[in-house]
């Protein structure tokens, strides 16, 4: 065919897709084949130094040598961030601040601490317009997504592994932007992600240690039975925040639910899986998980807990399972990492 899935999609469907890495000689290729965004985190940002450190070298060397600790890892993730921010300037002028974002995550060691998250978040919007907040969805964090959209700041709220998880961040999103809507102040987006892969390998790990008879078939579809539950669920009671499917593992987890009003956030790996397979183009987002798939999921608990909306409560967010998992290869693979990237001084986190 004469277009290109990826181009088809954000061009003729209400389907829009982000890249999801920062590294400098990747966007621009991203950017004709139809992105709209970038997504970062501490340990993409990290990824991003190493892969083309020349690229770098005089903004690192630019650093500050006092800076040490939380400090640098935010200075280093800050310089990774406007550099993707200002690649999608662009098109965050000419979408009116709809698309067009670069992703600033927050330090994976404040999850729990609403405050310094809040002042984190408002440092990082000071460095560009069109950068977003990108948050945890556990309790403490569901204050700091109503107060930024209330603001009118754009908020993305990741580690999202259930339907509850997504409806908390929703509906939070909800309450700050009507509060901007009060104000006279326009709500910028929020972006609720949905990590479906990473929940498909979690509950495969599950059943293999349970020794759960259930085949990598009716695996393969929970994340994206999450995603469309959660995504009907919006649009069902007027949350207007977007779905973000990230944490792809294969061209399913794309096309299945190609056509919906969401926001992928696609990694060089998949996008470039997709433009081989070159799908059909069919929007398949209308179509439920066959029965026959979801039943042996709704077998398995953890699945449950995942998938119906009343499953987990707030205090629960921060406890199930592959929310601490994420969480720790936030902080000790990508945060703690970029405390002393190019750096003389040694952590003290490690003794």
């Amino acid at each position: 065919m004469n277009e290109q899935y990826l181009r088809w999609l954000s061009e003729a469907t209400p389907t829009s897709w982000w890249h999801d890495s920062a590294i400098p000689s990747e966007i621009d290729t991203a950017i004709l084949h139809g992105a709209t965004g970038v997504t970062t985190n501490p340990i993409l940002s990290f990824k991003c130094l190493q892969a083309e450190p020349d690229f770098w070298r005089d903004r690192v060397g630019n650093v500050s040598k006092d800076l040490s600790g939380d400090e640098r890892a935010e200075e280093l993730l800050r310089i990774v961030v406007v550099h993707a921010a200002e690649k999608f300037r662009r098109v965050f002028d000419e979408s009116n601040g709809e698309q067009g974002y670069a992703l600033g995550q927050l330090n994976p060691a404040i999850c729990s601490n609403t405050e310094l998250m809040l002042e984190q978040a408002l440092r990082y919007t000071s460095w560009a317009e069109n950068i977003a907040v990108k948050v945890p969805t556990v309790k403490a964090v569901l204050p700091v997504i109503e107060e930024l959209a209330a603001r009118g700041i754009a908020v993305c709220a990741t580690l999202n592994f259930s339907v509850s998880q997504g409806l908390a961040a929703g509906e939070a999103y909800e309450r700050g932007a009507k509060k901007a809507d009060s104000a006279g102040i326009k709500p910028a987006p929020c972006f609720v992600v949905q990590q479906g892969g990473r929940l498909d390998e979690y509950l495969l790990d599950v059943a293999r240690d349970n020794r759960v008879p259930i085949g990598e078939d009716e695996i393969r579809m929970a994340g994206n039975a999450v995603c469309k539950k959660t995504y009907r669920l919006f649009k069902e009671r007027g949350i207007r925040a977007k779905i973000m499917p990230a944490g792809l593992r294969g061209v399913h987890h794309l096309t299945e639910m190609a056509g919906a009003d969401m926001v992928f956030s696609l990694q060089k790996r998949i996008q470039n899986m997709v433009i081989d397979a070159d799908p059909p183009r069919i929007a398949n987002f209308t179509c439920e998980v066959d029965d026959d798939l979801l039943a042996p999921l709704l077998a398995m608990p953890e699945f449950v807990r995942a998938y119906e909306d009343k499953a987990l409560n707030e205090d629960d967010f921060v406890t199930f399972g592959l929310v601490q998992k994420t969480l720790a290869q936030f902080f000790w693979t990508g945060w703690a990492a970029l405390e002393t990237y190019a750096s003389s001084k040694e952590s003290d986190r490690w003794f």
